[in-house]
């Protein structure tokens, strides 16, 4: 197996573990599918020590492995408020709300509207040279669309169409060579910002 099909492979595994959780999180799985979680996390980390990785697929490894940090984070972050009786998955929900009340149920700690998370980001130059990081760029757009509902996706042309506005855009008001876009959740809604980037941060990046 390839290094790209390696990639590739833990791509899909990353999808099949989200489906696991959210069975276990709306009560459709009696246990959290934490072994899956570890031999995963185990197979992402040995990847990452590959020394022989080219530039195209470190970057490809990077934004799976910074999926991979965001959907941990949140998992954790949805184990502990179960553990602390802060969520109930919604099986359990419907069944509870179908019993008499006991007494006054303390309300559930809402989160922030103005939180904002960054779930990907990434340099462009040339949206046709740059076409592979573009691609896993705009994977991480479209998962991000399907987990808060946003409706219709555009397909990969008119996404790249737009990214390419954008470059133009940035270059001529900033006269810089690359552009820097981050993909952020907020609001449960998915945005995505541009801004140029300057050479010391391209010479660190």
């Amino acid at each position: 197996m390839t290094l790209d099909d390696e990639i590739t492979r833990l791509d899909q595994r990353i999808l099949q573990l989200r489906i696991q959780f959210d069975l276990f999180f709306t009560g459709g799985l009696s246990k959290p599918p934490l072994n899956l979680r570890d031999d995963l996390d185990r197979d992402v980390k040995r990847l990452g020590n590959t020394r022989e990785m080219k530039l195209a697929q470190r970057f490809l490894y990077n934004n799976l492995l910074n999926r991979w940090n965001i959907f941990n984070e949140l998992w954790n972050k949805r184990l502990q408020a179960l553990e602390e009786g802060t969520r109930t998955p919604t099986i359990a929900r419907r069944r509870k709300a179908a019993q008499p009340p006991a007494g006054p149920m303390p309300e559930s700690p809402k989160p922030s509207p103005d939180e904002s998370r960054l779930l990907a980001r990434t340099s462009i130059r040339n949206a046709v040279e740059s076409e592979g990081e573009l691609r896993a760029f705009y994977r991480s757009f479209l998962e991000a669309r399907q987990e808060c509902g946003n409706g219709k996706t555009p397909s990969f042309e008119r996404f790249r169409r737009e990214i390419e506005r954008h470059v133009e855009a940035i270059r001529q008001k900033a006269s810089c060579d690359t552009v820097d876009f981050r993909l952020y959740l907020q609001n449960n809604k998915v945005v995505l910002k541009a801004r140029p980037l300057k050479e010391e941060e391209e010479e660190a990046s």
